[in-house]
């Protein structure tokens, strides 16, 4: 008894579960056709924003030309982070709730079906 055939046995197994996983329709932010554009948008003008305002204060403070560019730099950085997460957050809870009006949409039309359904068989 050698250990090959049960381990082609679990990639199988593996290779089935992702291909099964991939056939399902999963919703998804990076699929969604205005969330990519509008998450990049927000990481750019939150970093371009931070960006601006920490160079103009430290600018202000006194700071060395270097270093106030250098403070401006870490503070894009770290607003384009926060940018994204936050877009991130708020398009989640968009993208629910665009996949809860739908499937309600869908109960809605299944229900009118049944009922024009049951008329037509109470008719005939």
């Amino acid at each position: 008894m050698s250990d090959k055939p049960d381990k082609k046995e679990k990639k199988d197994k593996k290779k089935k579960g992702a291909a099964a996983a991939s056939d399902a329709s999963v919703v998804s932010i990076a699929a969604h056709p205005r969330a990519r554009g509008s998450i990049r948008r927000t990481r750019a003008r939150t970093a371009l924003a931070a960006f601006v305002i920490v160079l103009l204060l430290s600018h202000s403070a006194g700071v060395t030309d270097q270093e106030a560019v250098m403070r401006a730099v870490v503070a894009g950085l770290v607003g384009n982070l926060i940018g994204w997460a936050c877009a991130l957050a708020i398009w989640r809870q968009i993208v629910v709730q665009e996949v809860r009006s739908v499937a309600e949409a869908r109960r809605e039309q299944a229900r009118a079906r049944a009922e024009a359904m049951a008329a037509a068989a109470e008719a005939a």
